[in-house]
């Protein structure tokens, strides 16, 4: 969160755009916030692309691409790729190795309770690299931690993995401060930030 990963990637997909390079985007329709197949930033940039659902055989979208005579991209660009499923991540990597397609991911690592998400995990184990996307927290430190907050600005400790929401639901934070802030939060009553 607040890392500028959808920016890059538009700005990537700009780029490429630019230079005449086939690319597709993507972004699995777990996150909900646009109504519309459209990958947006919060500075105001936006582009269309293709949902990934839940039963998306990424490998098999591009295969059908390859049979029916289309060009298969050379780079497939991937929003909020934490909300991919294991199965999918490996989709995609069998679309690297047999079709030569180059795949980018943006997402998160982890979870408000710093617990990593599926897609997040399985990127790790089998990604042929990762670039880390560094954001600041308010006291200087880098941010690793997206703490959920309620309405008041509160830390939220419990509730689901994933609750959709941006800067209204979401702060980045580096660790000493999460951990600093929920501490404080459960010790007296949860308290305003």
């Amino acid at each position: 969160m607040g890392s500028a990963k959808t920016a890059l990637l538009l700005t990537t997909a700009y780029n490429f755009e630019e230079r005449d390079v086939a690319y597709l985007c993507f972004k699995p329709v777990t996150d909900t916030r646009e109504k519309r197949s459209v990958i947006r930033s919060r500075i105001g940039i936006e582009r269309e692309c293709k949902w990934i659902y839940h039963d998306t055989d990424l490998y098999e979208v591009v295969t059908r691409m390859h049979e029916e005579g289309g060009m298969v991209p050379e780079w497939m660009l991937v929003d909020e790729a934490q909300f991919l499923t294991p199965i999918q991540v490996d989709q995609l990597a069998k679309v690297v190795d047999d079709y030569g397609c180059n795949v980018m991911c943006f997402g998160l690592r982890t979870d408000f309770q710093t617990h990593l998400f599926e897609g997040s995990r399985r990127l790790f184990e089998i990604a042929d690299s990762i670039e880390e996307v560094k954001s600041t927290c308010s006291c200087g430190r880098k941010t690793i931690v997206n703490a959920r907050i309620d309405s008041l600005g509160r830390i939220v400790t419990e509730g689901e993995q994933v609750e959709i929401g941006g800067n209204d639901k979401y702060m980045s934070l580096c660790r000493k401060c999460w951990n600093t802030r929920r501490l404080d939060s459960m010790n007296k009553g949860q308290l305003p930030l």
